[in-house]
């Protein structure tokens, strides 16, 4: 099973990896998420996604999630990757694209910086959750603060 969960993983990130070195990086998922509201298995696994991605960043650890959300009207593929920029920054890069619409191009989004908000994701201002708090995955969001005001991004 490990072996064919690392194989999917490997064919799910080739087409984002570029010329990174996979074998370098720690790796979960591939996930596949259903974002239906009050849903606790797509709470739980977005969790995983979430504490992933912020202990790696934190902990300057090389690491990627390949995610497949479902929505009502589409669907979205989602990889990331925890590495350093070629300033020696640690930056989180997501790549977006629609497995189904292989015409649309891919969006990539990155970022150097990252706080832990409440995650109430209509609430403006967010806030801030420190540092030094322990939460749980499922009780906070990732704020990239490469994207402040009303479309902050939120994961």
């Amino acid at each position: 099973m490990r072996t064919v969960l690392a194989v999917t993983l490997s064919v799910c990130l080739s087409a984002f990896a570029d010329d990174r070195n996979l074998s370098q990086y720690d790796a979960i998922g591939p996930f596949t998420i259903q974002s239906v509201s009050s849903n606790r298995e797509a709470d739980r696994l977005n969790g995983q996604v979430r504490d992933f991605l912020w202990t790696h960043w934190r902990q300057h650890q090389r690491g990627t999630v390949a995610a497949t959300y479902q929505f009502v009207d589409g669907t979205a593929r989602l990889s990331f990757f925890i590495e350093p920029d070629k300033q020696g920054q640690w930056v989180i890069v997501e790549r977006q694209d629609n497995p189904f619409s292989p015409k649309v191009k891919a969006k990539v989004f990155a970022c150097a910086a990252f706080e832990r908000v409440e995650p109430d994701r209509l609430r403006q201002p967010l806030i801030v959750i420190p540092d030094t708090a322990p939460r749980q995955p499922e009780q906070y969001l990732l704020h990239p603060l490469c994207s402040n005001g009303r479309d902050a991004k939120l994961w």
